[in-house]
Formats: structure tokens, C-alpha cells, sequence
């Protein structure tokens, strides 16, 4: 984040971050402690500019005197009286795998701004049994422990036959056994006693690791 030493821009951007985490994901989500921390209003006075900034739901709001905002494609400016460049807020926070925008708009004085917070999910909340858990924690166990043991599986094939086969023992085994391993892994999930009634909000992420990246959508 751009934010020169201001209070009102430091206080613009926490309050933006208050929005962001109460609505990062779906509901419903119980309220964060994060959004619950951040202060839902602050003012004073800073380098001869007073402010007031609130946030209300996904919009927040800042009012400023002996200054102005001015939005550009670069962000959010902070002019002094004197047309001095005080501060400078981005329109677009990262926040581990979320990015969110503001899309700001001043009064006809510039010295009000409010804008809305967009927030982008990157799943969706759903209730599961003890049964469910257990068999998705089986297929994950099972998954991991049988592709590991494919990859050990194709690698001796392929030294047994001189090291030609590596290219094809090696795909092939980390494939089946995965696959094997997360039937079994899920078989035995299923197997555990456990109650099918939903007694459990999670969170479930649509995102695939590909290698050291994790893609969602």
C-alpha cells in the first residue's frame, strides 16, 4: 500500500481493512475479530487537515477540511490547501489471496469522499457431518500417502529397467497411486463410525496448487 505518514490515510486504509474483513468471504460467517478490532470511526487533525473516516457495512466514508481529495488512475490523493501533495491511498488491497477495490467518489467540494469495498470470494461456506470430515480427511491422508508411495513404486521399476522407463513409471505410478490411495483412503473415512447430520460450518476454497502456485477461482 501507498500511504505517506498521514493519519487520515493511515485511517482511511484501516477502516477500508475493517470492510475487507467482514466481507471477504460468505456468509455466514461469524464477524472477525480483525473486523471487530478495527474502529468503525476515528478523526483528528493532521498537518493542518482535520478528518473524520467511518465505515458503515461494505461502504466507508472520510470527510477532510483544509484539504481535498482527487482520484486519479493511480489512487486516492490527499491535497493540502496549498496544493500540496499530502498523502496517496491505492484503489486496490491484496490481502493474502483476496484483492479488493474501492470505487471512490468526492462531493462537489473534494472534501468527502465515500466509497464501496468489492470484495472477491474465493469459495463458499457449506455445513458438513462428522462423516463427511471423515471421509474427505481419508481421501486427503490416503491421497498423499499412496502418491508418494506410487512415485517410490515407479522410480524402482524404472531403475530395475536401466532407467529407461523412469519417464513412464514415474507419471504412472504417482497417478495410481493417488487415485488408489484416496479410494482407500475415503473407504476407510466411511468406514469410522460417525453421525450424518451437518453440525458444521467450513469454509471450502475453490483453489487447485499447481507446484508452489495456488490457483482459485
Amino acid at each position: 500500500m501507498r500511504i505517506r505518514k498521514f493519519t487520515a490515510a493511515a485511517a482511511l486504509a484501516v477502516a477500508a481493512l475493517g470492510v475487507i474483513e467482514s466481507s471477504a468471504v460468505a456468509a455466514p460467517q461469524p464477524a472477525t475479530d480483525t473486523a471487530n478490532a478495527v474502529p468503525e470511526s476515528s478523526r483528528g487533525v493532521d498537518q493542518g487537515i482535520g478528518y473524520l473516516v467511518h465505515r458503515d457495512g461494505k461502504t466507508l466514508a472520510a470527510e477532510i477540511t483544509g484539504g481535498t481529495f482527487d482520484i486519479t488512475e493511480d489512487g486516492i490523493h490527499v491535497v493540502s490547501g496549498d496544493g500540496t501533495l499530502v498523502a496517496d491511498i491505492p484503489q486496490a488491497f491484496r490481502v493474502g489471496e483476496h484483492v479488493f477495490t474501492l470505487t471512490p467518489r468526492v462531493d462537489a467540494n473534494s472534501t468527502k469522499l465515500v466509497a464501496d469495498v468489492a470484495a472477491q470470494d474465493i469459495g463458499y461456506w457449506r455445513k458438513t457431518s462428522p462423516r463427511q470430515r471423515s471421509i474427505e480427511a481419508g481421501v486427503a491422508i490416503g491421497g498423499a500417502v499412496g502418491a508418494l508411495t506410487g512415485i517410490i513404486a515407479g522410480m524402482v521399476i524404472g531403475i530395475a529397467a536401466g532407467g529407461l522407463l523412469i519417464p513412464i513409471s514415474l507419471p504412472m505410478g504417482l497417478l495410481g497411486g493417488l487415485l488408489g490411495g484416496m479410494a482407500l483412503g475415503g473407504a476407510a473415512g466411511a468406514a469410522v463410525p460417525n453421525s450424518d447430520v451437518p453440525d458444521q460450518w467450513g469454509y471450502q476454497e475453490e483453489c487447485e496448487y499447481v507446484g508452489e502456485h495456488r490457483i482459485c477461482w
